[in-house]
């Protein structure tokens, strides 16, 4: 399929979070994690673009409709001279995949780590991800030493609970 009209790769606005939260749906459906995805508008309002915005927006767009979203963040590690960039999400609508948009925002977003002093791009995904291939052209590459763990729902809220008082002694 042809593109009606070229995309643009911009920071996103305020006025594009109904296509960011469609997206992000998306995103969250494709990877069997719908439930996750609780945030309103006024969420997003304020955690992407408030004073105190917890993460970076860039959408690529096609005259007026959100097609993609990357997310990402910056994390600081003691040590280290500027932020890592950790991409936390990426999606393109799956209609207009494979017309350099992913490519166009992956590079925005490479961009803004330069600008930021980052020495690096990282991101998680799951196995079997499809965009694996996306990544590993753009020359991402995959650290297999290293491991991803998570607690959450039941045993999150177990390690969370107040430890039984222990008598001394």
């Amino acid at each position: 399929m042809d593109l009606p009209t070229p995309f643009v790769v911009r920071d996103a606005l305020p006025a594009d979070i109904p296509g960011i939260m469609r997206l992000k749906l998306e995103l969250a459906i494709s990877d069997d994690i719908a439930y996750t995805v609780r945030a309103t508008a006024a969420d997003w309002q304020h955690d992407g673009f408030g004073p105190d915005a917890r993460f970076i927006i860039f959408v690529a767009a096609c005259a007026s409709r959100v097609i993609g979203i990357a997310i990402c963040a910056e994390r600081y590690f003691p040590g280290w001279v500027g932020p890592t960039v950790a991409l936390l999400d990426l999606c393109v609508e799956q209609r207009y995949r494979g017309h350099g948009a992913g490519t166009a925002l992956m590079s925005r977003v490479a961009a803004f780590a330069k600008a930021r002093n980052s020495v690096m791009v990282e991101l998680t995904m799951r196995a079997g991800n499809r965009a694996a291939v996306l990544y590993e052209r753009l020359g991402f590459v995959e650290v297999t030493q290293a491991r991803n763990y998570v607690v959450a729902g039941d045993a999150l809220d177990r390690l969370a609970a107040p430890a039984p008082a222990r008598l001394a002694g």
